[in-house]
């Protein structure tokens, strides 16, 4: 099953939005729009003050090769108007929701849970997970073990490299709180992995973003990959075949750069059937 991955924050006015930064000054041009404004953390913002604001142009400056007239013209979306036309019920697209910094949003997770209760967004036994749940934060995935313990949890960790004790470490804590751990591509060796698997546990990688990435972990064992290039990921789905124990039935190409072929900057996660 495909996953949009969508972070969640909320407005001043206490409206939930996608958007990725908790400052809008990289992917915006707030101070442009705003520019008596002071403090250009998401939070200090309103619903109201965030529709005015440019969502696209920056990619189009920033990947020239990949740009299109219509990402100048997109505006930040509330978690509302993402499920309405993202209904994970009415399309089979599940939605990876990350909580984006919770500490800063008192009560989001429970803000979420309504609303996805509200949209009848419910879990069956019948079918895979409709919503997963991410975090950095291990007491916002507590929390929302309790408010929705039928949705899956994924710790997410930040290390680029990691001994085994603190990987020992991170997987008891993942045990308490989640059902699946997303480390660093760097961080997903297959001793790693395979030590999550021996605790019950699910690896889902990110952000892998190239080709041989995809190879190397499927090798390894993971179990789906969160990615910017949506594409790349699909390609790879409809051509993949099992691995033999040997390194070169991976191919003579496996560490070749291919190019960048994304034409949007949203993730989206595969699971492995």
């Amino acid at each position: 099953m495909d996953y949009i991955e969508l972070d969640v924050q909320r407005t001043k006015d206490g409206e939930l939005v996608v958007f990725h930064d908790t400052n809008l000054l990289r992917l915006t041009d707030a101070r442009k729009a705003f520019p008596d404004k002071k403090n250009y953390e998401l939070k200090n913002f309103t619903l109201a003050e965030l529709k005015k604001l440019n969502y696209g142009a920056w990619f189009n400056v920033k990947y020239p090769e990949r740009a299109r007239d219509s990402y100048s013209q997109l505006t930040i979306l509330t978690l509302a108007e993402v499920l309405d036309f993202v209904d994970p019920v009415n399309t089979g697209v599940g939605l990876f929701l990350e909580l984006k910094s919770p500490y800063l949003y008192e009560e989001i997770e429970k803000e979420i849970v309504a609303l996805l209760q509200k949209k009848e967004i419910y879990e069956t036994a019948e079918k895979k997970p409709y919503i997963l749940f991410l975090s950095f934060s291990p007491a916002s995935l507590k929390r929302l073990s309790e408010l929705r313990p039928e949705s899956p949890r994924i710790l997410l960790t930040r290390r680029n490299f990691v001994s085994p004790k603190r990987w020992r470490g991170w997987l008891e804590i993942t045990e308490e709180v989640a059902a699946g751990i997303g480390p660093k591509g760097h961080v997903s060796f297959p001793w790693y992995i395979g030590a999550a698997h021996k605790k019950g546990l699910f690896v889902f990688p990110y952000v892998i973003n190239r080709s041989w990435q995809l190879k190397i972990f499927s090798w390894f064992s993971a179990d789906g990959y969160i990615t910017d290039r949506p594409e790349m990921l699909a390609d790879f789905y409809n051509r993949v075949q099992e691995f033999g124990e040997s390194v070169g039935e991976l191919g003579e190409n496996i560490l070749e750069e291919e190019e960048e072929k994304s034409t949007d900057d949203s993730n989206q996660q595969k699971k492995n059937n």
